[in-house]
């Protein structure tokens, strides 16, 4: 039985966060009532090549400060185990609390390092809100190691290069765009074919463009999601899929609470819209 509060069966939540925590989300709306499709915008995979990668690592006392853009870059990290504990004076910082609380866990020795970080509203997370604490805090370190995907994340170095820090990358894993099967590419169709509203849930600007590369040859898919609902974590994000088209675009976290909330909270606004009577000219 569906829970109360839960949207109706009409709507087909399209996941395209990337690893473990995009099946997660998958699952916990598929557990909520919430029909959901894991269409994961990218694969996560190790560099191609180490070995810059592992003597850049072996450097890691020499920085002040140590950025995580995302849970992936932790978890990137983590996995390769480049590096052996974490330098003391090195301090950590994240975009976001979830990131910083999951850096101090994987990372050996890192719990003992001191976080800094935007705060634990999610509304308030992102490059510019740790910008702003870094500031606010400072001084600003003059050696700064980036920790991301192999490209990408580049406004928070531009700043702080602005600033007159020394910005190295290290890039921990590769993001290639994903090649969604002949199963998932049936489940969305015949979703479409149903008539559903599509709901795609966004965690990164560039899965805007992936979006678009996995759906070039399947142009009626493609329009069918920019005509429906989109929820994504940053107003970056936001400005991404407006460009691109999408017609209706909300911020909020993305756990499955918060898109299950923007979900109904969208289908409300809907039926307000329909029930309205048309204002005089």
């Amino acid at each position: 039985m569906t829970k109360p509060g839960t949207p109706k069966r009409g709507t087909l939540a399209l996941v395209t966060r990337p690893g473990e925590p995009g099946q997660r989300l998958s699952t916990a709306l598929r557990d909520r009532g919430q029909r959901a499709l894991w269409w994961p915008a990218f694969d996560l995979l190790a560099p191609a090549e180490l070995e810059p990668l592992q003597a850049l690592l072996q450097r890691l006392a020499e920085f002040e400060l140590a950025v995580f853009v995302s849970p992936a870059a932790v978890r990137g990290l983590s996995a390769l185990d480049l590096c052996g504990p974490w330098p003391a004076a090195t301090r950590i910082a994240a975009v976001g609390a979830s990131t910083l609380q999951l850096a101090h866990r994987l990372l050996p020795g890192a719990a003992a390092a001191r976080g800094i970080g935007p705060g634990t509203d999610p509304q308030k997370a992102g490059s510019e809100a740790l910008w702003d604490t870094l500031r606010r805090d400072g001084p600003l370190p003059r050696r700064a190691l980036i920790v991301r995907a192999e490209s990408g994340r580049d406004w928070l170095g531009d700043r702080l290069r602005e600033a007159g820090c020394q910005v190295e990358y290290a890039g921990v894993y590769r993001r290639v765009v994903h090649l969604p099967s002949p199963e998932q590419r049936a489940a969305l169709g015949a979703s479409r074919g149903a008539g559903d509203r599509a709901v795609s849930v966004v965690t990164s600007s560039e899965a805007v463009a992936a979006l678009d590369r996995q759906l070039a040859e399947a142009p009626d898919a493609r329009a069918w999601l920019r005509q429906g609902l989109a929820l994504c974590s940053h107003v970056r994000i936001a400005q991404a899929l407006r460009a691109a088209g999408y017609v209706e675009v909300h911020e909020c976290e993305p756990s499955a609470a918060h898109v299950l909330e923007a979900i109904c909270g969208a289908a409300r606004g809907e039926a307000v819209a329909r029930m309205a009577p048309a204002r005089a000219q």
